[in-house]
């Protein structure tokens, strides 16, 4: 197993990326979402995803390649909403989604991880790589709210 994202920090704070205007589109009326996103090379591959969550990755952490990713969440399920009064509204719809990616890790040698590895391909194909539940929704927090 990989475990592909943009990082974890010292102060073990989550990091995301940017993505390009245009890689989203949702419609919460039809309970439809896509994201769809191409060659992102600021991903790590940790290995793991206990080493991804390690600020001191034990395993290595090496630059990874993001080829493609597409996700797409289709059908109304169920429709939740929730509101503490305060902090936290939501609107969300559980659904399905089906998960194309793929994703490569070049050669590595030490001292990037702690004994060589062999470049590494990994291709999810939609038709087999189906979460039977997912979520989309709307949701408004802290200052926002």
């Amino acid at each position: 197993m990989h475990s592909y994202d943009p990082g974890v920090s010292p102060t073990l704070g989550l990091w995301t990326i940017e993505i390009p205007e245009g890689s989203v589109n949702v419609d919460l009326d039809e309970g439809e979402a896509v994201l769809h996103l191409e060659n992102v090379c600021r991903v790590f591959d940790a290995f793991s995803v206990p080493n991804s969550l390690n600020p001191l990755h034990p395993l290595g952490l090496v630059s990874a390649f993001l080829k493609s990713l597409r996700i797409e969440w289709k059908g109304i399920k169920k429709k939740t909403s929730f509101n503490n009064g305060s902090t936290f509204h939501g609107d969300f719809i559980e659904n399905s989604a089906t998960i194309a990616v793929t994703v490569r890790t070049p050669q590595t040698k030490p001292p990037f991880t702690p004994a060589a590895q062999d470049g590494f391909q990994f291709v999810a194909d939609p038709a087999s790589t189906v979460s039977n539940f997912a979520q989309i929704g709307h949701e408004s927090n802290g200052a926002l709210f």
